[in-house]
């Protein structure tokens, strides 16, 4: 006996449930593998490749804790193993948006992503976080981690731009970081910051003599009228392992206008120590929440809260 016009609709209609459901799933695998591409973080400071050892993690991690603690605004690191088939662009964002950085709304984040093979590195700025950090300061973050990168010193280069960065956003945000648990030797340097971040690096980089000089400098006055004047340290020349560097102090005074330059050599970078020395700065005994966990002393990562890329920043290579 034939089928009856009802059974051949009957049998259309489960065939096309099939198809629907075999395709829902092949979209459903697509996309599950497209986001198993992204890794999820455990922290802030987030090392997929082994590059990083405990203390730079810690170090790292009481870096952005500071910086979120004080201002809102939320760093966060990703080494990875490669980019995979995208640009370093497209992932950096694609990995930003993923793991959703900085307040839902306020979009005030900041995403490092280094990938080893390509030897590619990025600097995702949040949309809300754009006038702040412009694509031409993410370029300079990202160059004050090249020469250690070069080095193989990954901890040190991501804490030497993460500084940088960190110096833009207190100043955007009118407070001073609180890092005095740095070193007692620099603790006058955090409690006054200077204008300019390169200074920062300078300081912070075990460099004395321009930590000295600055803090002398602080308290001069015009030799016209006595008021304060104006003190910004600048570094013209960047010192290497190899070679030293030139710092440059600008005193102005704001009130009769007098304008004086002088420039000193600065040391060189200090190689690290079979101890594991690292850059002076907010280190694993600098006070806050958390503790205890994984990497760095916090057991998840903090300021991530729906935040969205807006599409700025600036790549290089090392």
């Amino acid at each position: 006996m034939g089928a009856t016009r009802a059974d051949v609709l009957q049998i259309r209609t489960r065939r096309a449930a099939f198809i629907l459901v075999v395709a829902a799933s092949f979209v459903m695998v697509a996309g599950s593998a497209a986001f198993a591409a992204y890794p999820q973080p455990t922290g802030n400071i987030n090392d997929f490749v082994g590059v990083l050892s405990s203390e730079d993690k810690t170090n790292l991690d009481a870096l952005v804790n500071a910086v979120l603690d004080q201002t809102g605004v939320t760093f966060a690191v990703a080494i990875v193993p490669d980019h995979g088939d995208e640009t370093i662009e497209q992932y950096a964002v694609h990995l930003y948006e993923t793991w959703g950085i900085g307040k839902k709304g306020e979009d005030k984040g900041l995403l490092i992503v280094v990938s080893m093979k390509e030897r590619d590195m990025r600097a995702e700025v949040g949309y809300g976080l754009e006038p702040v950090i412009t694509d031409a300061r993410a370029g300079d973050i990202l160059d004050e981690m090249i020469p250690y990168f070069q080095q193989g010193e990954y901890g040190k280069g991501l804490y030497a731009g993460l500084l940088v960065a960190a110096n833009y956003v207190a100043k955007d945000a009118g407070v001073t970081l609180d890092l005095k648990a740095a070193t007692k030797k620099y603790e006058d340097f955090y409690v006054e910051p200077v204008e300019v971040p390169l200074g920062l690096i300078a300081l912070v980089f075990g460099l004395p003599v321009l930590a000295m000089a600055y803090l002398a400098a602080r308290g001069k006055r015009c030799p016209r009228c006595k008021s304060r004047l104006t003190v910004t340290d600048r570094v013209v020349q960047q010192a290497t392992y190899d070679t030293h560097g030139i710092a440059r102090t600008i005193y102005h005074c704001t009130k009769c206008g007098y304008h004086d330059e002088k420039e000193r050599r600065i040391g060189r970078l200090q190689r690290p120590t079979m101890g594991g020395g690292f850059p002076v700065g907010p280190g694993p005994f600098w006070g806050g929440p958390g503790g205890g966990k994984g990497s760095g002393g916090f057991s998840g990562p903090r300021g991530f809260g729906g935040g969205r890329s807006g599409g700025g920043g600036a790549s290089r290579k090392w």
